[in-house]
């Protein structure tokens, strides 16, 4: 599905939260509502979503409008909002109205939310059900807020808790209801619990080729193969999510996991032309997304991330416009930036350096300890001296100990030697008497 931006300008107003503010007096029973009936599996899969093959994945603090509307205008077939915690969302008007919106354009589109109870995740997905395709638990966040709050990955090894909440879900929510795992340590507990979320009423599961402690600079290469086992075992549509990055790996991940569609995250945050498959220009991209924010409403610091991110190749080249970035508090000083970055690279300028406030930190780490070395060296230093010239002192005394023992020893031979003359002497008088 690729939307034109004439289309997006032309488009009704947003979706606005607060025209679904009657639908809070229904929430107290929603657990003992009948049973809902709804298309599922590969018949909604096809017949509503239209068999989607690139799904841009949720991202928190990312996934809002204006980059979903981005991504769908390059080619994305269905779009995730961030997660939402589904208690917050639930129960406080400023946060759905702060961080949730559409438009009638926003279609596919999947709602995520996290949480470990079901009252809660139901409540919060009723005021989304009429606005959306289908509603995505959470089950893949690896992070440590996460653990903090027991739910998205650190759930996976609770079947107890999460296997309600998508039972839940599953009949009282008008849409199709999905979940996106990571995989866990034992693949066969991985085939099991995918299983048990098919079984409670899952009609679509993503699988993160990567266990959740498989993160950060530990993430390593997404396990294709482990999904394409899973893969064989369900019955509904998989998405494979890990380790898509470029147009290229989107057939190669089809073919190795046998999945029905690919999920990229990093990929797209650095570019989210990619799924289009053309050589757009990065910076024509990120003007366009600043375009976009400008008409679906999108906080200054969301529009620097993503900046930051599709050009934080050509911001490691020219760092002092890293820090400019980081003051700026308007779209035109973006497009500023953007802009000087562009003429930099044509003109091919060299590069400007300057330390980020990380390596800031690491060089300064790096001076006090070596501050702390000269120091310690100049302590030993000094204890070493203070030994030496007590070893001299002693020495010193040795050796005045050991003239004081020769004097002594030559004055006992002189008294010797006179005591000998003295005895002689005598001899000599007695021998002279006798005489």
């Amino acid at each position: 599905m690729s939307i034109s931006s004439s289309e997006i300008l032309d488009s009704s107003k947003n979706y606005n939260p607060d025209e679904e503010e009657e639908i809070e007096e229904k929430k107290d029973n929603i657990i003992m509502n009948p049973v809902i009936s709804k298309l599922g599996g590969y018949e909604f899969f096809r017949n509503v979503l239209k068999s989607p093959k690139k799904t841009v994945a949720p991202m928190v603090d990312h996934t809002f409008l204006a980059f979903r509307m981005l991504c769908r205008k390059y080619g994305a077939d269905m779009v995730y909002t961030p997660m939402f915690h589904s208690k917050n969302f639930a129960t406080c008007k400023t946060y759905r109205r702060d961080y949730w919106s559409t438009c009638p354009e926003d279609r596919p589109l999947v709602v995520q939310f996290c949480g470990n109870e079901p009252e809660w995740v139901v409540k919060a997905a009723k005021y989304i059900e009429d606005h959306c395709d289908a509603i995505d638990l959470n089950l893949g966040c690896p992070q440590q807020i996460a653990r903090r709050g027991n739910y998205g990955s650190f759930l996976l090894d609770k079947p107890h808790i999460i296997l309600p909440i998508v039972q839940e879900l599953h009949k009282h929510i008008k849409v199709p209801i999905f979940c996106k795992i990571r995989l866990l340590p034992n693949l066969d507990d991985t085939i099991k619990l995918a299983l048990q979320l098919q079984e409670a009423g899952c009609q679509l599961l993503t699988i993160h080729g990567r266990t959740k402690e498989q993160k950060g600079h530990n993430s390593g290469i997404a396990n294709w193969k482990a999904i394409r086992t899973i893969r064989e075992q369900l019955s509904i549509p998989v998405i494979a999510n890990g380790s898509v990055v470029q147009y290229e790996d989107i057939d190669r991940c089809l073919e190795e996991t046998g999945a029905d569609g690919v999920m990229s995250a990093e990929g797209i945050l650095a570019n989210p032309s990619f799924f289009s498959g053309l050589k757009v220009p990065i910076y024509q991209v990120a003007r366009e997304y600043i375009d976009f924010t400008e008409i679906y409403k999108t906080s200054i610091h969301v529009t620097r991330s993503h900046i930051f991110k599709m050009l934080k190749e050509k911001l490691d080249v020219y760092s002092d416009l890293r820090e400019t970035m980081g003051a700026t508090h308007t779209n035109d000083g973006f497009r500023d930036i953007i802009t000087d970055l562009e003429t930099r690279e044509k003109n091919n300028l060299p590069p400007v350096k300057i330390l980020t406030n990380k390596q800031k930190r690491e060089l300064k780490q790096k001076e006090n300890n070596d501050i702390d070395s000269l120091k310690k060296q100049k302590l030993d230093d000094n204890n070493n001296n203070e030994n030496n010239n007590n070893n001299n002192n002693n020495n010193n005394n040795n050796n005045n100990n050991n003239n004081n023992n020769n004097i002594n020893e030559n004055n006992n031979n002189n008294n010797n030697n006179t005591e000998i003359k003295n005895e002689d002497e005598k001899e000599k008088v007695l021998i002279n008497n006798s005489n």
